[in-house]
Order: structure tokens, then C-alpha cells, then sequence
């Protein structure tokens, strides 16, 4: 397992989960299964994992603020 924090300018705090298989041998299964518990014992939840870039977001928030001012 590897955990990544990030802090982006606008956006704000992330940590990123990455589950690693370097050899296939784990499985896809197990691997969900850690990256599971590592939710569970930070308090993450559904609601807050997100499927984007930072740059996506980045965008989605420039539209957003663009939109709000019009």
C-alpha cells in the first residue's frame, strides 16, 4: 500500500489509497479489500471519494464560478 496527501491550491486536502500487486499475486478482490479498510479507519466515506483529476476539478470549480457571476 501506498498513501499519497495532496493539498491543491482552491481545492483543498486529498489522500490518495493505492493499492499495489507488484507481482499478481494478490488478487483484485483483496486488493478492494485493503483499500476498504483503509477507508473505514480514516472515517472515509462513499460520499467523499471522488473519480477525477485535480485538473477536472479544477475546471468544474472555474465553470462553477463563472457561471455564478453571469
Amino acid at each position: 500500500m501506498k498513501f499519497h496527501i495532496d493539498t491543491v491550491k482552491d481545492l483543498g486536502t486529498f489522500i490518495e489509497i493505492e493499492a499495489i500487486d507488484e507481482d499478481g499475486t494478490i488478487g483484485e478482490d483483496e486488493l478492494l479489500n485493503q483499500c476498504e479498510f483503509y477507508l473505514e479507519l480514516f472515517g472515509i466515506y462513499q460520499n467523499n471519494l471522488i473519480s477525477v483529476s485535480y485538473s477536472d476539478l479544477i475546471l468544474e470549480k472555474k465553470k462553477q464560478s463563472v457561471a455564478n457571476n453571469v
